[in-house]
């Protein structure tokens, strides 16, 4: 890029024509070298703003959630905009301005949705344990009824357990008696025996029962945990790849695309700009 530098007026001293002509040669050089540097100092910015831009098109964020380098990034992006447009050898025109905030607002727009779309994803990724709290639940209910009916089971077998033990006593003290000296076996003490023995049986299958319905009430118990415990492991599974395929699409940076695609539209306001400026140096320059 040339900017075309005003000639001054030489006023001042009369000095022979000899001497006139050099200091003339003299200015124009300097005026060529000034010419120069501008040139060179505007292609310096240019490359490097380019070159900036280009960075942080291609930059990748190494870690999730991305969103908090966001903010960084597009402050990033603004500070090498207004570097180039602030620069005392670029001559930013309004067109580029324009084009600048148009770009700025677009990217804005597109950065604050990705913002929302990954805090969204992340909020439903640590929302998504129902199931797994309704097994604690359930492991805990069912640790409540298995200690429940053993207490119950215990209380009852050992009250059953007590009453045979008491009619075996009477039993034994009956059939003692019978063998006693000078005790005479009567119909009285032989159907006492009878009804004791009878009674006996009776508690004897009491404790029986009673170990059965027990043993089948434990199963039952046992079956609609084991039911129960397999629907909700069902859901946890169901939930676990809801939350993988969540924490896969939240290792993907999704700003990656919008924010490559901007740096390049940035460049080509820049190069369009050199354009623009280069033609009006050039128009200016043969009007001269």
């Amino acid at each position: 890029m040339s900017y075309q530098q005003r000639s001054g007026t030489q006023r001042g001293f009369d000095r022979p024509k000899k001497v006139k002509s050099k200091k003339a040669t003299t200015h124009h050089s300097t005026g060529m070298h000034r010419e120069e540097n501008g040139i060179k100092a505007s292609n310096d910015i240019v490359e490097r703003t380019l070159t900036a831009l280009e960075t942080l098109g291609s930059q990748i964020f190494a870690t999730a959630p991305f969103h908090q380098h966001l903010e960084i990034w597009l402050k990033s992006l603004q500070t090498v905009v207004d570097d180039f447009e602030s620069s005392h050898v670029i001559e930013a025109d309004d067109k580029f301005r324009d084009e600048c905030q148009s770009l700025i607002k677009a990217i804005e727009g597109e950065l604050k949705a990705e913002q929302a779309k990954e805090a969204s994803r992340w909020t439903t990724i640590n929302s998504i344990h129902g199931s797994e709290d309704l097994l604690i639940h359930a492991e805990k209910e069912h640790g409540e009824k298995l200690r429940e009916q053993a207490s119950r089971r215990d209380r009852k077998l050992k009250e059953l357990t007590a009453n045979i033990e008491k009619i075996r006593t009477e039993l034994d003290d009956i059939q003692e008696s019978k063998t006693g000296f000078l005790e005479g076996i009567t119909k009285r003490k032989a159907k006492s025996e009878q009804e004791t023995s009878s009674r006996f049986t009776t508690a004897d299958k009491k404790l029986d029962t009673a170990k059965v319905s027990f043993t089948q009430e434990l199963t039952q118990i046992q079956e609609e945990y084991e039911q129960e415990r397999k629907l909700i492991m069902e859901k946890v599974a169901t939930e676990r790849r809801e939350i993988d395929l969540l924490v896969s699409e939240a290792e993907i940076d999704g700003s990656i695309e919008a924010r490559r695609t901007i740096c390049e539209e940035f460049s080509k306001a820049v190069k369009s700009l050199v354009e623009r400026l280069e033609a009006s140096t050039s128009e200016k320059t043969e009007s001269d």
